[in-house]
């Protein structure tokens, strides 16, 4: 299955009305429906609504055989007034209506199957996806001290990290109109746990990378879980 990420920073001031259209369109005597197109579609949407230093953020997946087919024609059909509607939430920055694939988050590294993946099995498998925005300046810093250690020669270390902790991890980076976020997504049978045994089992080296990069301390606390809002399959 392939996975397509985006993440769209709420407006300050705005979470009160993205709260209300998400269940009016998403949720509620609306759910079925919308359930029902993306089943139609083949694709496996969720929602997640994270909390940041400053503001808020929404994260979308997009999981299925062709899930960039579906985004696109989303955005091909989407009302005038809808798309308004959205930048008024999100800011104009975000959205690009000429070429709608340029706004998706670019897939960076993926872990590959491994004990993570549950397919074929009795066991649940569940997603977590976190947006990490990268401080200003940071971006070189970030494909050296991050990036690389995860591809080449590293990738199998890397990958065989992931898969020891029982996940699936996907790395996206996206630009923004503020600059970069990356988003992690993280599936497997307890996502959140073998999330935090990557934390926990890497090395000092990573943690300072985090500080400088994300102005996150990651042996002081976790980075804000996100919260899932919508998801098309529950």
């Amino acid at each position: 299955m392939k996975m397509i990420a985006f993440a769209v920073p709420i407006l300050e001031g705005k979470l009160e009305d993205w709260t209300k259209m998400i269940l009016n369109t998403m949720l509620g005597d609306n759910k079925k429906a919308t359930d029902q197109s993306r089943e139609n579609a083949g694709v496996h949407e969720r929602s997640y609504l994270q909390k940041m230093p400053k503001g808020h953020v929404c994260i979308l997946t997009w999981e299925g055989a062709d899930p960039l087919t579906f985004w696109l024609d989303l955005m091909n059909v989407a009302l005038p007034e809808f798309t308004e509607h959205l930048a008024d939430l999100h800011g104009r920055g975000i959205f690009n209506e000429e070429n709608p694939e340029k706004m998706l988050a670019k897939l960076m590294y993926d872990s590959g199957n491994g004990k993570g993946d549950t397919e074929g099995t009795d066991q649940k498998k569940s997603l977590i996806a976190i947006a990490l925005p990268i401080l200003p300046g940071k971006i070189e810093i970030w494909k050296t001290k991050m990036l690389e250690r995860m591809l080449g020669d590293n990738k199998k270390d890397a990958d065989a990290i992931r898969n020891a902790a029982g996940v699936r991890e996907r790395l996206y980076l996206q630009k923004v109109p503020e600059g970069h976020i990356v988003i992690l997504t993280f599936e497997g049978i307890n996502p959140e746990a073998g999330y935090s045994q990557i934390i926990r089992n890497s090395p000092p080296e990573f943690a300072e990378a985090v500080l400088e990069i994300h102005g996150l301390d990651v042996n002081a606390t976790q980075p804000p879980s996100p919260k899932l809002v919508y998801n098309s399959r529950e």
